[in-house]
């Protein structure tokens, strides 16, 4: 590719200039988050570092195994932002928060904006962490209305964790279809009533357990995700 100048936010400047001490001249990495990584030459420090783009490295390959969509019910605390992060280093292609009958709390649209910013600023650190040159998705929250009205790609297979569900596990949900992608619905910490847990599944989704032992929300988040992982053969 042709050489072409950039110029970083004021975030990434800072980072680049002032926790790296980068100078200038130097070859850095950049990548946009669509899965281009390039190479580029510091050009110019300052509140907004210019760097010449000098050459396209790759294109992050697609990962292996089908893809995974984690729908969140909402949790209290920085336990969102955790999952953000988490789920971001685990590869998840898309995070769908929402609430439920049992969430804590609502918000209104201005702090809801607001915090998705904050995950979406998550998501960058996360990849630049990982490795990851793809960004994660991350939905505005929904209601569990909105939520069970998504039109997901009819290939997705829709799991719904349920405390009351006690025959079929995760794995064995999931079984050996390594290529086919994996949607996971997970509850905020009180859980899904009967009657959400009832409506999912008349949309389609199927009830899964994690086993016997009781989990904390976001341990059990973590754990569906990298064994869903696991059987996709993506880790």
């Amino acid at each position: 590719m042709n050489s072409s100048l950039v110029h970083l936010d004021q975030e990434e400047s800072h980072h680049l200039a002032r926790v790296l001490r980068l100078q200038q001249g130097e070859t850095v990495e950049l990548f946009d988050g669509t899965g281009a990584l390039y190479t580029g030459k510091i050009e110019k420090l300052g509140k907004r570092v210019a760097v010449s783009l000098e050459s396209q490295k790759h294109h992050q390959a697609e990962q292996r195994g089908g893809s995974v969509i984690l729908c969140q019910g909402d949790l209290k605390g920085g336990k969102m932002d955790f999952l953000v992060e988490k789920a971001t280093e685990l590869g998840v292609e898309r995070f769908i928060p929402f609430s439920a009958g049992r969430s804590q709390g609502r918000l209104d649209e201005a702090r809801s904006k607001q915090r998705r910013q904050r995950r979406l600023s998550i998501v960058k650190k996360a990849c630049k962490q990982s490795g990851r040159v793809r960004f994660m998705k991350v939905d505005e929250e929904l209601g569990f209305a909105e939520l069970l009205g998504i039109n997901f790609d009819p290939s997705y297979r829709k799991f719904i964790f349920w405390e009351k569900e006690e025959s079929l596990l995760l794995a064995e949900a999931v079984g050996g279809q390594k290529d086919t992608p994996v949607c996971l619905m997970i509850g905020p910490e009180g859980g899904f009533s009967d009657e959400e847990a009832a409506l999912a599944q008349s949309s389609g989704w199927q009830p899964v357990s994690l086993g016997d032992l009781t989990l904390r929300a976001e341990t059990a988040t973590i754990s569906a995700v990298a064994i869903v992982n696991h059987l996709l053969d993506k880790m």
